[in-house]
């Protein structure tokens, strides 16, 4: 191999550039390549006639077998076909009347190279592994290693000195909210898909070509961007493809972390603060990043208000029918708790509960889910217990729990008289069934029973969820 300068007119498109079906002389060749490259062999010309050829990529010729004293190209035809066409635009006249005038119009207004460096291999065949180099991919190393997206935006931070993305994880590293192995598990894609702005107020970010959080929000911030961040790990696109996907994506982290909506956490919290700013009355427990902004208030009006926001077709359909549409959602549900079925709390285990019954099938896990769904029955009770009573209930045992959970929402009014004798006099059967699927060696839950046992009573945990 030798490297040569040598007349443009002395090079030969090739008949067979993998880029093109084969072509029968180098007007069919320049004919392929247009239709192939449109307006990207416009841009290049462009390029070539600004900067010059570019020197890091070298064009590689070998002599042509056909016509002694010429070369076909092997690597570099785009750049070869678009040099030809500067220095003769007329060639296409005939085939494209409008890429002529371009190219003429470019030859008018820049200096055309009509020499060029070229290496001369001696054939096809020696110039073979150098092109499988360039155009084969990364092949484990030996190929050319593209930049991906991450890669390209620390190159343009080098030229312009920010990139808000990129500025944006550094923040968090610095700040300790997130590591650079977390923000490194989920595509840059799904990071640009979730930092939109239309969920800036649910993540307290304020954008200005920049992301920023205040001190004052940073608590909250860090609970929403790692319970995102965990939930993004590894997926792919898929799971925030588009405008629903990603409401959907938000609902799911709000219902987590809070119990509700995303849309009602930004409401809820800007009635906060619209409360605070009325009052100028600072109150230090509503800051201390346990229950801000009052999650624990899932009451009817507010769980209808959350089907309003995501569903109103189906609240439209369902005024007068308060259990229709839920009635409509358990019908053929292959988890125990549908996923639109609305149900939370401000606990944050019990929030877990719920969410892996809505994501466990019982067919496939039943113990799983017989054992979950009787910590669900329980926890629900003693939390509701804890929070009328102040008095730690640990170590109260299930029947007891339950009953004491049962009566007390009777005297508050409610629970239905109906509501109250069913969870009283199925508690004991509720406890023999959970404690038989944990102990027995044999036997193990049916997937309808336990669907069965959630409908029965679920507005019992609902009631003390609130």
């Amino acid at each position: 191999m030798i490297r040569k300068e040598l007349p443009i007119n002395l090079l030969i498109l090739s008949d067979d550039n993998p880029r093109l079906d084969k072509s029968f002389g180098e007007d069919e060749a320049i004919s392929k390549m247009l239709d192939n490259q449109n307006e990207k062999l416009i841009e290049l010309a462009k390029d070539i006639c600004q900067y010059g050829i570019n020197p890091l990529e070298t064009i590689g010729v070998y002599p042509s077998e056909q016509f002694e004293g010429y070369y076909e190209v092997g690597e570099g035809n785009r750049r070869i076909c678009a040099l030809k066409l500067l220095n003769n635009p007329d060639r296409i006249k005939e085939i494209n009347p409008s890429f002529c005038s371009k190219f003429k119009d470019l030859r008018l207004n820049f200096s055309v190279p009509e020499s060029l460096d070229v290496c001369i291999f001696d054939s096809e065949l020696d110039m073979r592994h150098w092109m499988e180099i360039r155009h084969m991919g990364e092949q484990n190393g030996r190929g050319l290693s593209k930049w991906n997206s991450v890669q390209k935006s620390r190159y343009m931070r080098m030229q312009t000195g920010s990139d808000a993305l990129l500025d944006f994880w550094d923040w968090m590293i610095e700040k300790g909210v997130l590591s650079e192995q977390a923000i490194r598990s989920v595509t840059k894609t799904n990071w640009q898909r979730i930092l939109r702005e239309k969920y800036f107020p649910f993540l307290k970010i304020v954008f200005n070509k920049k992301y920023y959080i205040s001190e004052s929000d940073l608590q909250l911030f860090t609970e929403r961007i790692r319970c995102i961040q965990t939930h993004l790990e590894g997926q792919t696109v898929a799971i925030v493809y588009d405008q629903a996907k990603i409401d959907e994506f938000y609902d799911m982290i709000a219902y987590e972390l809070y119990g509700v909506p995303y849309l009602n956490v930004i409401e809820n919290e800007a009635q906060a603060q619209i409360d605070l700013d009325t009052s100028n009355n600072f109150d230090d427990e509503s800051s201390d990043g346990n229950n801000t902004f009052g999650y624990e208030d899932n009451s009817a009006e507010s769980l209808q208000r959350a089907n309003q926001l995501d569903n109103p077709e189906e609240e439209t359909n369902d005024t007068n029918n308060q259990n229709g549409f839920q009635k409509d959602i358990f019908n053929n549900c292959a988890t125990i708790i549908p996923y639109g079925y609305r149900i939370g709390t401000s606990n944050m285990r019990l929030n877990k509960i719920i969410k892996e019954l809505k994501k466990l099938n019982p067919d496939e896990y039943p113990n799983a889910c017989g054992t979950v769904l009787r910590a669900l029955f329980e926890l629900s009770a003693k939390v509701f217990l804890e929070r009328c009573t102040g008095e730690d209930q640990t170590s109260i045992e299930f029947n007891q729990a339950i009953k004491k959970a049962a009566d007390l929402l009777k005297n508050q009014g409610r629970l239905s008289n109906d509501q109250h004798s069913s969870i009283i006099q199925e508690r004991d059967n509720l406890r023999k069934i959970f404690n038989g699927y944990m102990h027995n060696t044999d036997a193990y839950p049916s997937s309808m029973a336990l669907k069965n046992i959630f409908m029965s009573h679920k507005i019992f945990i609902e009631e003390c969820l609130k």
